[in-house]
């Protein structure tokens, strides 16, 4: 072996995925389950179709599910907070656009003593009024903090550029928005949305078969039921007019940039390929954005591009913080950067240390069972089966450089981008 030389990198020809089943419960519930790994721990994690594409009043998502531990007919808030603590688990409950719902970590052994209680929060919970009184207040005031925050700002006038107020992935909210919900929306949207007829559950880690007969008395009771939500809601984009939006702040020192226009999702067949691209320009942080105006220029301490992807709809996001005196001269790099990706081809050495990362984020999302119950549960929210996993490793394998030229001038168009300022 000659130690003066560094090993040959070799692509990754294919991935051994970790073993899942697919059951059902008694009232038809879909149970994933992936029984792997060396730790007698488990993750069991509840996805109702509850997030805020269903909602008809803004943040009544966020705050159903932000209530749930806040009482039930049985315990109080304090009473389930201390129960979680006395075994050593972990609950994280949150709301995205599409699902709402819980992740609850937990010792295996420990776990018979917490379904009963997580059952209890999903199907009793109460929303106390003076706990809403209590969370409101509290997130209020952190919420005017945040109007103040040039990033934040950013953020929400670019997808509200993007979508418009009509729709859930646009929608900005107010001040006065905390203010015209009650603890009787939440009831509503409860009872509507959080049932077994609207419920996936994912169960990953260590664990015997005893587990998910107990998961089936606790979450396949028959009685525990409603109507499916609506698959076939839709919302009305209503973007903006105008391509560009400063909002100006004189006591700011830098200023927030985030431009992006709307795009694919992952249904798309160009996805795959386009997510290469991406890396390249501004994915990872050896990226062309991060090498020219953080590595050369030193207008930002980072700078990122994405595809970001939602089942119904999707749009390309560039993000940085630079000083006020270089804001227009970062727009013009990353002008540039668009401008070289759509005429000139990517070098095969930069191509395939590009491919060796998206290769190693591929294993790294599988690695066990718990990494890889987020990748399942990406795949579920899209209707995709693993196949998707394999195609997009094959895909960053064999793309090449003139595929990505063709895919930079029809998805990277700087001038019908947005470009949002703020500071």
């Amino acid at each position: 072996m000659n130690r003066t030389e560094a090993p040959k990198i070799k692509l990754i020809e294919q991935v051994t995925l970790p073993e899942f089943k697919l059951l059902h419960l008694d009232n038809g519930v879909p149970l994933y389950i992936i029984n792997a790994g060396e730790q007698d721990v488990v993750k069991l994690e509840l996805m109702f179709k509850a997030g805020k594409w269903f909602e008809k009043k803004n943040l009544v998502a966020d705050y159903t599910n932000r209530m749930l531990r806040e009482g039930t007919t049985k315990h109080s808030a304090k009473a389930i907070a201390d129960k979680f603590d006395f075994y050593g688990a972990n609950i994280n409950t949150g709301v995205g656009y599409e699902t709402g719902g819980a992740v609850l970590y937990s010792l295996t052994k420990q776990i018979d003593h917490l379904l009963e209680l997580l059952v209890e929060i999903f199907t009793e919970s109460t929303f106390p009024d003076k706990e809403f009184e209590t969370i409101i207040s509290n997130k209020k005031q952190k919420f005017a903090v945040d109007l103040k925050k040039n990033e934040f700002l950013a953020n929400r006038n670019f997808v509200n550029a993007l979508y418009g107020q009509s729709h859930p992935y646009g929608r900005v909210t107010e001040l006065e928005n905390f203010d015209q919900m009650t603890t009787a929306d939440f009831k509503a949207f409860f009872k509507q949305y959080y049932h077994a007829d609207n419920l996936t559950i994912i169960l990953s880690g260590r664990f015997d078969e005893q587990l998910i007969k107990k998961i089936n008395d606790s979450f396949g009771i028959k009685n525990w039921s409603g109507k499916k939500a609506d698959e076939n809601i839709t919302h009305t984009i209503e973007p903006a007019k105008e391509l560009i939006l400063h909002t100006e702040k004189a006591d700011s020192v830098q200023s927030a940039i985030v431009l992006g226009n709307l795009s694919i999702n992952k249904k798309h067949p160009d996805f795959l390929k386009l997510s290469v691209l991406n890396t390249v320009f501004g994915g990872y942080f050896g990226s062309r954005l991060m090498s020219n105006i953080r590595e050369e220029k030193g207008y930002t301490y980072g700078i990122y591009s994405s595809f970001v992807s939602y089942p119904h709809g999707g749009f390309i996001e560039i993000a940085s913080e630079v000083g006020k005196e270089v804001r227009e001269a970062t727009l013009n790099e990353i002008k540039h950067e668009i401008s070289q990706l759509r005429t000139e081809l990517i070098d095969e050495e930069e191509l395939q240390i590009v491919k060796n990362y998206m290769s190693g984020r591929i294993l790294r999302s599988i690695d066990g069972p718990m990494k890889f119950s987020e990748t399942l549960k990406g795949l579920i929210l899209y209707n995709q089966d693993v196949s998707y996993i394999h195609q997009l490793l094959k895909t960053v394998r064999e793309v090449s450089s003139n595929e990505l030229l063709e895919l930079a001038n029809k998805y990277l168009d700087y001038e019908k981008m947005y470009k949002i300022t703020v500071g």
